[in-house]
């Protein structure tokens, strides 16, 4: 799979567009419930926390946006994992001890030789949401070269 052939702002624009129309979807893994697409899971894809990824690796994820549906209306392998993080809040003079509670799905498919991922996130009984999506091999469009960017395993 490769990458998008024009610069990053481009690249950009063409991803927010496609992800913005995405919305709300259903899911055969949870029949009842949508998964939403918001900000946070677009802003995942540009920087990690508040650290910004770096260009390619931002249009290396925007190039994969465009299978977030499929993937997730026909998911080849899922995974999950649960997190629990405990931590101590001031409150009114009062030390309270919270939990806080998130599930990952992952789903992962392979799509044109790459092996694509996508993470669903929710936290404590949210609603269920886009987190991010990645690849293991893609390729990045360097004029008429291309540059193979896997990463070791």
């Amino acid at each position: 799979m490769k990458t998008w052939n024009f610069g990053y702002e481009k690249s950009k624009k063409l991803a927010k567009k496609i992800y913005s129309k995405i919305g709300r979807i259903p899911c055969p893994v949870f029949p009842d419930e949508l998964i939403s697409f918001t900000s946070d899971g677009f802003n995942h894809l540009i920087r990690k926390g508040r650290i910004p990824r770096t260009k390619n690796e931002q249009k290396r994820r925007f190039a994969l946006v465009p299978y977030i549906e499929e993937i997730i209306k026909n998911p080849q392998i899922i995974t999950f994992r649960k997190t629990e993080e405990k931590y101590t809040v001031n409150r009114h003079g009062k030390n309270i001890k919270i939990t806080s509670v998130a599930n990952f799905w992952t789903f992962h498919n392979k799509i044109k030789d790459c092996n694509i991922k996508i993470v669903i996130r929710q936290i404590q009984n949210g609603q269920k949401q886009f987190q991010s999506i990645m690849s293991d091999d893609i390729k990045i469009r360097r004029g008429k070269k291309l540059k193979n960017k896997a990463k070791p395993r």
